[in-house]
Order: structure tokens, then sequence, then C-alpha cells
């Protein structure tokens, strides 16, 4: 399977919008939590999918390995972990947002253990999104675990298993807005809590097992420009249509919303991996600059969002565009764009460096 920027790029896109989309549902669509929940469902099953390709995990792969492996994550994310979580106390404090700091929610963060209690000043904390790089880390952890364990089933024994798990998480958890449900679940453990999170990273996982079937390289052959437009097409309308369908016709709490949009997201990234090797026209699309180099951003736009956020919020309210979304949008997103390629440069990737020479 190719590992070229062309391959890479229109998945490394949608992974983009997906968090475009969550940044756009936290503070301008907020009753759409659905949206949101998607945005974030697709970012898990994405590192699962690039987990499985970079790195076979196989019988020579040791504790050593997996030291190094975790180093080099920790090496990317962990400073900027760190630095968002400051510059969030830093903002809510200088804009009266908070009147003082706990050093113990401050030890949780930086001990990446924040959603692993169940309590919202500390798995949201002084950096409401900083959960999703704790749980992250924790699948990293277990990566190795997960990849072998699914490899040793066939591969329609893989998906059944995750479709089985799906089905059983929608009817075990709790939707609050429609009073459904057996309630075996929390809305905590349905969203923050780190191992129900394996299900959407497992899903990546099983996806890149089923294009390495020879069914899936059946399917490939014969691709060209035109049928690969097609199908990718097809998809945007599929994910469209099976969004929608899940938002309203199931009514899903957000915190259970992977377990109706699975199949949207599934389709949508299958179907883009399926065209990589020979790229229709929204493949070329979201090739492009600055999607390319936007794309690059995605740790750090989707950690930094809310310290921009917080910091122009008084502002807008000072000039009188709170209510006109169409100033504050591109105001704030244009902002959170430039902040996050300063950070990358001058914060993440010297600290990479330094990091990993270590």
């Amino acid at each position: 399977m190719k590992t070229d920027k062309a391959y890479l790029q229109p998945l490394g896109s949608l992974q983009l919008l997906a968090i475009i989309m969550v940044v756009i549902g936290h503070f301008w669509v907020k009753e759409n939590e659905f949206m949101n929940s998607v945005g974030v469902s697709f970012c898990f099953v994405y590192s699962g999918f690039f987990t499985a390709m970079r790195h076979p995990f196989g019988r020579e792969y040791g504790w050593r390995d997996h030291c190094r492996f975790m180093w080099n994550k920790l090496a990317r994310l962990y400073p900027l972990h760190v630095l968002a979580v400051m510059l969030n106390v830093a903002v809510m404090l200088l804009t009266g947002m908070g009147t003082g700091v706990s050093p113990k929610v401050l030890a949780v963060h930086f001990t990446l253990l924040s959603p692993w209690i169940p309590s919202k000043d500390f798995y949201f904390g002084y950096n409401p999104v900083a959960w999703f790089i704790c749980v992250l880390f924790f699948l990293y952890l277990v990566a190795p675990l997960v990849v072998r364990g699914l490899r040793k089933l066939s591969i329609a024994l893989q998906v059944i298993l995750v479709i089985a798990l799906l089905v059983l998480e929608y009817y075990c958890g709790y939707t609050q807005q429609e009073g459904t449900g057996s309630a075996l679940l929390s809305t905590y453990h349905l969203y923050q809590f780190p191992p129900i999170r394996l299900l959407d990273f497992g899903a990546g996982i099983v996806l890149f097992n089923l294009t390495r079937t020879s069914w899936w390289q059946g399917l490939k052959d014969g691709l060209n420009g035109l049928s690969s437009t097609l199908i990718e097409v097809g998809a945007l309308v599929a994910f469209a249509a099976l969004f929608y369908v899940g938002q309203h016709w199931l009514h899903p709490h957000c915190f259970r919303a992977f377990c109706a949009s699975a199949p949207a997201i599934a389709v949508l990234f299958g179907a883009f991996v399926l065209t990589s090797e020979c790229g229709g026209a929204i493949s070329r699309l979201l090739s492009i600059q600055p999607l390319a180099w936007l794309s690059r951003l995605g740790a750090e736009i989707y950690l930094l969002q809310f310290c921009v956020y917080f910091a122009w919020l008084p502002l807008c309210k000072s000039i009188g565009i709170t209510d006109k979304l169409y100033l504050q949008v591109p105001l704030i997103l244009g902002s959170l764009f430039i902040v996050a390629w300063l950070v990358h440069q001058v914060w993440v990737l010297p600290l990479k460096r330094l990091l990993q020479r270590q």
C-alpha cells in the first residue's frame, strides 16, 4: 500500500475538515452536538487506521520498540498539550472567566489522567478538549495488543465484532434528551472514558485490515480518474444521507453518536482509501493548498481552539459582533489557524527535535 503524500493527503484533509467541524460545533452550532461528536469519532478512526498502517507490531516488536514508539508520540503531542492547558489558564484569568487555579486539576492534566476521572472538573478542566489527547495516548499504549488481537481473527469476524459492539453500545447507553436506553453506561463512559474509544480506534484498524485483503485489491483494479470521481462523489452523498438519518431519525444523544455515524464514517473513509492510488476529482481537490498545509496543524488547531475563542470573546462583545457570525466565524477561525502555525513553528517542532535526539 502506498504511503506517499498523494495517498495520505486526502485523508489528512478530511481529518482537518472533521476538526473544523468540531470547532464549529463547539462555538457556533451548539444545538448540533451530533455533528460535533461525528468529527471526534472520525479523528479516532483516522488514528486507528494510520497506526495500523505505519506500525505492524510484528513478533519482533518488543518493549524497547514500544517505549520508542510512545516516546515519539509524546515528543510530538505532549509539549503541545501542556502549552494549550497553560494558555487556557492564562486566558481564563486575564478575561475574568476563572478566579483561581487548582494544582490538583493541573496535575491530572499533565499526567494525562483527566479522562479517567468521572468529573467535569477533571476531564474538561482547564482545556475542555484535552481529554482527546489523553485518550489518544491510552490508545497508542495498547495499540500493539489491539492490532495483534484483531489480526488473529478473520476479516469477517473483525467486521462482525465491530458491528456487535456498536449495537451493544447503542442499546446500553442512556439518551438524555429522549429518555431512552438502558442507562447501563453514563454519558461520561460513552464519550470521555478511554476504553470506550477502543471501538472507534479499533474500527480504524479493521478498516486498514480490510484494505489488505485480496477482495479489496480486486476492487481497485480497473479504477480510473472518472470511476474514482464517481466513487468519491457517491461517498460524499452517502455520508450526507447517513449523517441526516443519524441526526434526525435515530435521535442519538451526542455521546452515542459513533453508534449511529459509524456507517457514514466507514463509507467516506473507505471510499478515499479505495481511490488513493488513482485519485478522483475530490481527492485532487483535497490535496491542494491550503488544505495540505493546514492539515499538518490538525493537533494544534484542535487543542488551541478554546484559548483563541475565549481570548476573542470579550473583544467580540465590545465591538458588537457577537451575533454577527459572518464576521465572528472567519475572524476567530483565521486567528486560530495563525496561532496554530506559530505554535507549531516555535514550540512543537523545536521541542520535538530536542526530545527525539535524547
